[in-house]
């Protein structure tokens, strides 16, 4: 599901609160909202199941378990400034220098940092915003891209407006000029002004886990003491407003017979108007009787996702409670991201070569494809089918960066290969391995995978063993395809709606592949000791993840920087796969039993 968010924006901040020399605006969520699930009900449908789930570990106890890692998880930020032919530094093209004080404070908002103007109460938001340090093209990059829309004559006088475009452009004309992979990148555009039918906006983030993932900010907004990009990007973690399921004509309260299930779905929230509604004073309300609550605020006149004329300073446990489980189910693919590191993974092979599809038949916005393939040591996030993208065919090996695309398999023992699907619609996925190295795919003998009706939030999987006459100690190239369902696959698919990738496999025999055995010679292995995991490598680690039986991930660990680490291990009765990256690019793999 996605979500548009509308902001106030204000003229002028004090230490406590915001001044009443306001300009006020209105929120257009409803009727964005409407026209999204009228497009894509299954977003709505899949934002809806995971509240039922969160609802049932909040009222067991179960999602504060679920969550207790106190770990900060860093997501790697691409800010594009969108220019209108201003030379950098003025108001509409904003320097380096002020958007990294910008992130940088609102770094201090997600911590509670009293420098960032947060109440000491504050619950932390365990999300900390790094620049990405590499572009997707492989090259170093300081997080800023700045594109250049002075050509787009709409733009410079109007800025991006989605409802009229009379005198303005749409931010899919922004998009479509600049968009990093958002399974990589969390995308966040600085535009000169951003308005809707309503009036004025500060900006909008889509909730998490939807087929959009960026947040368009006025560049008014984007700006230290600014609260603004810290209650966007709570959208992202799919926060709604305080106020959330008030009546907007009439100043009704929210329904609060399950503080789970209604309003904002956070217990330890108050319910509240909007207090922009015209029915409360134009004042900051601390000390004030809430009328939803008929008790004086409790904190949510302040809070970061509230819509109030106080000055706001805190979050709630519950809103990071919530915000932390949507984190780790929708957003695994950033928190996992190694565009954030100085060094990446070394995904450099010779493949012999295979067809490869030059067009898509039926290009569009369908949300269909390839978004995960986890295969030995390939671990690889990506997006599916997007048309300003036009990206049907992704090859995934040489000098690929962004991803683990390559391993190295036993050739007598099964290796599991998990696939998702695209957002929407049922799909159709199937895998080839050129065995023979001879550049083409077998569809009897080379075929490894081949399901369908695979949805989102579930996996194509297969157990793989290598045939007894495969090509060692070779890469070989796999072929990951995914289309709609019906849509007959052969292996040099033109892709209808969805893509085609390309990955690389070694296959050695079973006594090459102890990590024990190959690190060796280099003092680098994984191993259990006592109730943890111990990692020593001659090269400093990058990044460790854990992965339980099912393939799903249990715990990460990015930004190690030490040659030797240790990591208690809690569950019992319980065989993990630990995957260890390491800053030279070399990879690490080992199952151990707990």
């Amino acid at each position: 599901m996605k979500k548009l968010l509308f902001l106030l924006i204000t003229t002028s901040l004090s230490s406590n609160f915001y001044s009443q020399n306001i300009e006020f605006l209105e929120c257009g969520t409803d009727e964005v909202m409407r026209k999204h699930y009228a497009k894509f009900p299954n977003e709505k449908i899949q934002d809806e199941t995971f509240n039922l789930e969160l609802s049932k570990m909040i009222k067991t106890g179960k999602l504060n378990a679920k969550n207790g890692q106190n770990q900060v998880y860093e997501i790697p930020i691409v800010v594009h400034v969108v220019g209108d032919g201003s030379p950098i530094g003025s108001v509409n093209n904003k320097s380096d220098a002020d958007i990294i004080a910008w992130v940088n404070y609102t770094n201090g908002v997600f911590a509670g940092n009293a420098s960032s103007g947060m109440s000491a109460t504050s619950s932390v938001l365990p999300v900390k915003f790094v620049f990405a340090k590499i572009d997707p093209n492989c090259n170093p990059t300081n997080g800023i891209n700045r594109i250049d829309a002075s050509g787009l004559p709409k733009y410079v006088s109007g800025g991006v407006n989605n409802d009229n475009t009379t005198n303005a452009v749409l931010a899919t004309q922004i998009t479509a000029m600049g968009q990093w992979d958002t399974n990589k990148y969390y995308n966040i555009y600085v535009v000169k002004k951003l308005t809707s039918n309503a009036g004025g906006l500060n900006g909008y983030a889509y909730y998490p886990g939807g087929s959009n993932d960026y947040s368009f900010m006025a560049t008014s907004a984007s700006a230290v003491n600014a609260q603004t990009l810290a209650h966007e990007f709570g959208h992202a973690l799919g926060l709604r407003h305080t106020h959330e399921g008030y009546n907007a004509t009439t100043g009704d309260c929210p329904v609060n017979t399950d503080c789970t299930l209604n309003g904002d779905l956070v217990c330890d929230t108050e319910p509240m108007k909007s207090l922009y509604h015209s029915s409360v004073p134009r004042n900051c309300q601390t000390g004030q009787i809430n009328p939803c609550t008929n008790l004086v605020y409790a904190g949510g006149e302040r809070n970061v996702m509230s819509y109030t004329f106080c000055f706001r300073d805190l979050f709630t446990q519950g809103q990071t409670d919530r915000a932390t489980a949507q984190l780790l189910k929708f957003r695994q693919s950033l928190i996992n991201s190694p565009v954030a590191a100085n060094t990446t993974p070394n995904n450099s092979v010779s493949l012999t070569n295979a067809c490869t599809p030059t067009t898509i038949n039926t290009p569009g916005n369908y949300n269909i494809g390839i978004t995960s393939v986890k295969f030995g040591s390939i671990n690889n996030s990506s997006n599916n089918y997007k048309q300003a993208m036009n990206n049907f065919y992704e090859n995934f090996t040489g000098n690929y960066c962004m991803g683990i695309s390559k391993t190295t398999i036993p050739n007598n023992t099964a290796t599991t290969i998990q696939i998702a699907p695209g957002l929407n619609n049922s799909h159709r996925i199937k895998v080839y391995i050129d065995y023979n190295n001879d550049g083409q795919f077998d569809e009897i003998k080379e075929a490894v995978l081949n399901q369908t009706g695979v949805i989102n939030g579930s996996f194509a999987t297969a157990s793989i063993t290598p045939p007894s006459d495969a090509v060692l100690n070779t890469p070989l190239r796999m072929r990951v395809i995914g289309d709609m369902a019906g849509i007959p696959i052969t292996a040099c698919h033109t892709p209808e709606y969805g893509q085609v990738e390309d990955y690389s496999v070694t296959i050695v025999p079973q006594s090459s592949l102890s990590v024990n055995d190959i690190t060796s010679r280099n003092n680098s292995f994984i191993t259990k000791d006592e109730n943890s995991v111990y990692v020593k490598s001659n090269a400093q680690i990058s990044s460790l993840h854990i992965y339980d039986t099912s393939g799903k991930l249990i715990v990460v660990k990015t930004q190690v920087n030490t040659s030797e680490f240790r990591l208690p291990i809690n569950e019992r009765n319980i065989i993990i796969t630990v995957n260890v990256v390491l800053k030279d690019g070399k990879v690490m793999t080992k199952k151990l039993k707990f």
